[in-house]
């Protein structure tokens, strides 16, 4: 070393103070030397760390390691060991190996894959494609690593994304899966290089796929370097970002956790993607977003009091606290006691009964209300930390036999211990979905609401006022009475269910004199925005609803009932004298079923007249509907009352019928759409609501006797839309036509519900195949559908009027939903933009910007996915729960009818692994209306499409109800 070196050392040494002398370091003295006679002067002790602390990081720099910790050589640095090690990562799997657990787990557990059952269900997921190049982290359950896109397949009527994770294997993962990505990390040529297979077919792609490895690393080694700055920081993140009341959620963006928890480029993506995975290692804490965590980049931040009750409760299971002991006990006797009572009630009618001399302590409650919150909703991608305890508890009760303490065991233990009411719906319990669990007389929300009511409606209408309006204020008067159309005694005709407690559509028709065949139809719908401004609080509620929920229990309206009844369903209006405002969206179609004419106009109605869907039907002559109850025995059809309609008025309906029935043969002319549907389940109770358990937590024990009186049919799409549904169902669609022509004519932006034809995968020809087995009414035969290899495009909501191809749409048309402004928020930014047009019709700048529109539309479309996620799952678990109290009723009845004594299903995807030793198949019971799993020998292979016997072996009411199946008899 120079001697100038040992000057320089501790110039930079970080604790050498100003002045202090530095020890010297000499050469030592080389044999036979006489130019060396000093010894080297040894260092004092006391710089002995310093020293050593310095020596260290010098080497570090120089190596280029001096943001990661020291680690021992892996192997010899040579010119291309990088490439070669590259590739035998590569490589090393073209022998046909198995599946790894990284592969397995992504592949079969598909968190809400349930098969596409009906027109749009295929599409109506949204599923976002990420771009080949993109980096992405995957995660199921404990599962996760770091990927670039390779590409995209489309698969069991899914999309699946393929992805080059760092040990060089192709994970197929559906895009839920990915919880952040970064876009363009490597070349998106580089990576269609790679090719998509699970093994290179050629050379291109695997120096493609080595070149992508390289990348890869690369981007994890900055990741690791700015996880290693966030844990030298040592921020804790929870207390700064929890809610301020110690009971409520709160979220978080990544952005913001970012600058919270590091200080190195906060805003660059390897912090973005380090806070990330810190974020995710707390599931103690945080969750994730159910369906949009790649997208929304937002977490949801447990309640303290979530946090603090779990940590007892884990801290009680693992000392084996004497409190756990005491609470153990009780659960036995309470759980006994409850099966007993279960037994005995079987056929009562639903109740609850409270045990007065059984109360639970506050350890008790703590226990409980943590395996309550066990049991709510969460993302199987993501770690659980209630598992551990709610396993360990179960288990030392010692009164259930399930090897895995699931979902389905821990609901039944709730039941049990009186926490949760037998008939529990689970699905209208998700968190996001946000909805007042509390009995109508008891919510507070109801209350509130009532009360914004009856203040603004007391004082309506009123002097028109110049001021800004409040959040709970009403307009102060009609803004287009001026403009309305008065339709005076022309008859209307409201067609609805019976009960149906929103009445928002009602149709006129009006012969054209001078054109014989030809006729103008007027779908009146109820005009919510008379009344309510977009800056309403009812308004901001109905945007974050997004639509009326419609559970088989329990009814949500999207808007107050005190409201809606009152004054804007309509005949609320006109059973007290007074006029109903309407928006009208009038069409003339001539002799050959052609639209020759329309027009949207704000309206007065007077003249109208409320009929059910069955009495139009026996009216018309199509009788009653032919619904399955597979648990009746066979009946004739159900007797409906006429009603008393004048002749001029039964002309009416029939003109109706006869004029749309032609406009929609000749629309079926120029299109020739097909739709594919199932048959369904569906349950029916005599009378809503249905609460269950109390929400509140409760200080007795309690059990459950009975169950709520459920009726099982089976219906579809082809079987309902006949008769006067068809009519309503084509006069809508026809009328949200109109909406976007109308839209279209007058330049103004406004969201169109976009669907393009269906793909074939494989040979063109399929699609003709399916057009040639179209019935009359447009259907196709779903088993015969899932044959054929399709790809069905997302719906989507596009400012242009593109073609919604399945309702015979063309292009440059469009559909703007306009029908439903009592049930669903969309169309009621259609009435508020409709009514801004009409007052300004030369204005430049519209109520909605376009801008505001194309943000909007990824919400619409996240809310729909919810609704239809969340209805289907809902179903599936009243079915099964249908299903799983026949098979134990105590004592049946021995005529009782028994479908499940023999039971067909057909294939609805290819078999996958479910174990070492089974493999499952998805599919669907028509006679049941339900989805449902076969598990099969490993060897066994059954094609798509294929009916099969099958018998019950299982059926789970859990968070996801299922029902397994075993095949049975010849096929």
């Amino acid at each position: 070393m120079h001697r100038r070196a040992g000057q320089l050392l501790a110039d930079i040494r970080p604790n050498a103070r100003p002045g202090q002398s530095s020890p010297t370091f000499t050469p030592a003295k080389k044999i036979n030397s006489k130019g060396f006679n000093r010894r080297p002067r040894k260092l004092p002790p006391s710089d002995f760390p310093a020293a050593t602390k310095l020596a260290d990081k010098l080497v570090r720099v120089v190596a280029g390691t001096q943001f990661t910790p020291r680690r021992p050589w892996k192997h010899t640095e040579t010119l291309r060991g990088d490439e070669w090690r590259l590739l035998e990562e590569v490589t090393k799997n073209t022998r046909h190996t198995p599946k790894t657990e990284t592969q397995t787990a992504f592949a079969v557990d598909v968190e809400d894959a349930d098969p596409a059952i009906g027109p749009e269900d295929a599409g109506a997921a949204g599923a976002s494609i990420i771009e080949a190049g993109s980096l992405v982290e995957v995660r199921k359950a404990t599962i996760f690593a770091c990927g670039i896109v390779l590409g995209h397949t489309y698969m069991n009527g899914r999309m699946w994304h393929l992805s080059l994770i760092s040990t060089g294997e192709i994970v197929q993962h559906v895009h839920t899966d990915a919880y952040i990505e970064v876009p363009r990390m490597v070349d998106k040529d580089l990576a269609t290089r790679a090719g998509t297979s699970a093994i290179p077919t050629n050379r291109i792609e695997t120096n493609a796929r080595v070149a992508i490895l390289k990348h890869l690393r690369e981007a994890e080694k900055e990741i690791n370097k700015v996880s290693l700055v966030i844990g030298r920081k040592n921020t804790v993140l929870y207390p700064h970002v929890k809610a301020k009341n110690p009971d409520e959620w709160a979220t978080v963006s990544l952005s913001d956790s970012a600058k919270l928890v590091s200080d190195y480029r906060p805003e660059s993506w390897p912090t973005l993607f380090a806070t990330h995975k810190y974020i995710m290692g707390r599931p103690v804490e945080f969750v994730p977003q159910m369906q949009t965590q790649r997208l929304a980049l937002t977490y949801d931040v447990r309640p303290e009091n979530h946090v603090v009750k779990l940590q007892r409760v884990v801290d009680m299971v693992r000392k084996r606290s004497p409190q756990l002991d005491l609470f153990i006990e009780k659960a036995r006797g309470l759980i006994v006691n409850s099966r007993e009572k279960a037994t005995e009630s079987w056929d009562e009618p639903p109740s609850r009964v409270v045990v007065e001399h059984v109360a639970f302590s506050p350890d008790d409650r703590d226990i409980l209300d943590v395996l309550h919150l066990a049991l709510r909703r969460t993302r199987r991608s993501s770690a659980d930390p209630y598992s551990g305890v709610v396993t360990s508890i179960i288990k030392r009760i010692g009164l259930y036999s399930q090897t895995n303490v699931d979902d389905v065991c821990l609901r039944q233990f709730l039941i049990e211990m009186g926490e949760v009411a037998p008939w529990e719906d689970m699905t209208s319990q998700r968190r996001e979905l946000n909805l007042d669990l509390m009995p109508e007389e008891e919510s507070q929300r109801v209350k509130e609401h009532n009360a914004v009511v009856k203040k603004g409606l007391s004082v309506w209408p009123r002097a028109k006022e110049t001021r800004p309006l409040g959040p709970e204020d009403f307009y102060s008067c009609d803004s287009v009475e001026h403009l309305r159309h008065d339709f005076g005694n022309l008859p209307v005709y409201v067609v609805d269910d019976v009960g149906a407690e929103e009445l928002d559509d009602g149709l006129s028709v009006e012969p054209v004199l001078n054109e014989p065949g030809s006729a103008w139809i007027h779908v009146h719908i109820a005009d919510p925005t008379s009344v309510l401004p977009p800056t309403h609080v009812f308004a901001q509620a109905a945007r974050q609803m997004g639509s009326t929920a419609y559970f088989i229990h329990r009814t949500w309206p999207m808007l107050p009932p005190s409201l809606t009844h009152g004054r804007l369903s309509l005949g609320s209006l006109a059973s007290k004298g007074k006029p109903e405002p309407v928006l009208t969206f009038s069409f003339k179609v001539d002799a050959e079923g052609n639209m020759a004419d329309f027009d949207v106009k704000a309206g007065l109605i007077r003249n109208i007249t409320t009929v059910d869907y069955d009495s139009v039907d026996k009216l018309l002559g199509f009788g009653a509907i032919p619904v399955g109850r597979p648990f009746e025995a066979p009946t004739n059809p159900p007797s409906f009352r006429v009603p008393a309609l004048e002749t001029k008025d039964v002309e009416n309906i029939r003109l109706i019928h006869d004029v749309i029935l032609r406009h929609r043969k000749r629309c079926r002319q120029v299109s020739n759409p097909f739709v594919f549907s199932a048959p369904l389940a569906n349950l029916t109770v005599p009378a809503k609501p249905i609460y269950g358990a109390p929400p509140a937590p409760i200080s007795n024990a309690s059990y459950y006797r009975g169950f709520p009186s459920l009726t099982y049919e089976v219906s579809s799409q082809k079987i309902v839309e006949r008769g006067s549904r068809l009519i309503i169902a084509e006069c809508m669609k026809t009328a949200s036509r109109v909406a976007s022509r109308w839209f279209s004519a007058k330049g103004v932006p406004m969201l169109r519900r976009s669907a393009r034809p269906p793909i074939a995968l494989e040979d063109r020809r399929d699609i003709e195949k399916l057009e040639a087995m179209i019935d009359e009414d447009g259907f196709v035969d779903h088993a015969e559908f899932i044959k054929v290899k399709l790809h069905i495009p997302p719906v989507e909501y596009l400012l242009e009027p593109g073609m919604h191809w399945a309702m015979g749409i063309p292009q440059g048309e469009g559909y703007v939903r306009v029908t439903s402004p009592l049930r669903r928020y969309n169309d009621l930014v259609a009435h508020w933009q409709i009514k801004d047009v009409l007052l300004r019709p030369r204005a430049h700048a519209r109520l909605f910007t376009p801008g505001w529109l194309t943000n909007y539309a990824p919400e619409l479309l996240a809310q729909e996915k919810l609704q239809k996620l969340s209805d289907r799952s809902h179903r599936t678990q009243w079915a099964l729960m249908y299903i799983r109290r026949f098979l134990d009723h105590p004592n049946p009845p021995s005529d009782r009818i028994d479908p499940l004594q023999s039971l067909s299903a057909y294939i609805t995807e290819p078999g996958r692994a479910r174990d070492l030793v089974t493999y499952q198949y998805s599919c669907h019971i028509p006679s049941l209306g339900l989805p449902a799993i076969i598990v099969t020998p490993r060897n066994t292979d059954i094609p798509v499409g294929q009916h099969v016997n099958v018998r019950v072996k299982d059926v789970q009411v859990g968070l996801k109800s299922l029902l397994v199946l075993e095949l049975y008899g010849g096929s």
